[in-house]
């Protein structure tokens, strides 16, 4: 593939990273994908095959994108709690870029489970892995209750990422603009982190 057909190729999953990711258009057709790009709809269908490869393809970058984010953060040689303030940060900021990414995943996991099996049998590590070490230095020495990685994650994604998979029902509730979720979102980040370990978190993360 020439490098022109890359930039083309790279251009439509950009647009439909747009479409899906950023403005939720979950549903759009090969058509609106083609047109966001400004190119013929042919040319979704010569670099893709069909909306399901393409789907395939977005999807599994997704996952990659997100995997290598978390353990980038979770392997990087910093104390733990200034991990976590990096990947509450991380996290946030990337859902605030794309606020469908999540909806899109969950979607895609719920209707092709053995997708994302085949996806998690590629790597054994699991992001619990990367932290059980320096969880269990903490909490031996007192600085936290007992918790399992497992459910020190969960809990740590759940925070991070409730808010913006619920964003359409948090802007009707409370009445957000998007300039006030979004500074409601930037705000949960101390209050992530406060949840997690009862003090303000650090003001310097190195990302």
């Amino acid at each position: 593939m020439g490098s022109a057909d890359v930039q083309t190729e790279k251009l439509i999953k950009d647009k439909a990273k747009v479409l899906f990711f950023q403005k939720g258009y979950l549903n759009a057709t090969t058509q609106e994908i083609a047109d966001e790009a400004g190119v013929n709809r042919a040319l979704i269908h010569y670099y893709f095959r069909s909306r399901e490869q393409m789907m395939d393809t977005l999807l599994d970058e997704a996952l990659v994108e997100k995997k290598e984010k978390v353990r980038k953060i979770l392997t990087a040689d910093l104390p733990f709690r200034e991990k976590i303030a990096n990947y509450i940060e991380t996290m946030v900021d990337h859902g605030l870029t794309y606020p469908y990414l999540d909806n899109f995943i969950i979607s895609e996991t719920a209707r092709y489970p053995d997708k994302v099996r085949a996806f998690c049998s590629r790597d054994s590590i699991k992001s619990t892995d990367l932290i059980q070490e320096q969880l269990e230095e903490e909490i031996a020495a007192g600085r936290m209750v007992p918790i399992s990685p497992q459910d020190f994650m969960v809990n740590l994604a759940a925070l991070c990422n409730y808010p913006i998979l619920a964003k359409p029902v948090l802007k009707t509730i409370y009445g957000m603009t998007d300039t006030t979720y979004r500074e409601f979102l930037n705000e949960r980040k101390q209050t992530i982190y406060m949840t997690l370990f009862g003090e303000r978190i650090p003001q310097t993360q190195s990302k």
